[in-house]
């Protein structure tokens, strides 16, 4: 690795190698990604949907069960003459758990 009348240390020329080695695993990390991205992109982003749909169910279902605690605690603490504070803060479509 000499250019015409210069001449390189050993530790230059260790140093450019390890840089061409690093030069080549990233050429090669960038042609994976490449493969990745035009070949498993779709499966992948309907696999994250997948999961996305998955967990906005899971967080409804504890939503709902904290509300019907809350409201559990609410019909036993609750006297006839007042509203519920816990009911002013959530609101929901589903009926009430019994």
């Amino acid at each position: 690795m000499a250019q015409s009348g210069q001449h390189l240390t050993d530790r230059e020329a260790a140093l450019l190698t390890e840089y061409e080695l690093i030069r080549n695993e990233v050429k090669k990390m960038g042609g994976l990604i490449a493969d990745i991205n035009a070949e498993e992109l779709d499966e992948l982003t309907q696999s994250m949907r997948s999961v996305e749909q998955k967990l906005a169910l899971v967080y409804t279902v504890f939503r709902s069960s904290i509300y019907a605690h809350l409201s559990q605690q609410d019909v036993a603490s609750q006297t006839n003459d007042g509203a519920s504070v816990y009911s002013e803060q959530f609101q929901t479509n589903c009926p009430p758990f019994d």
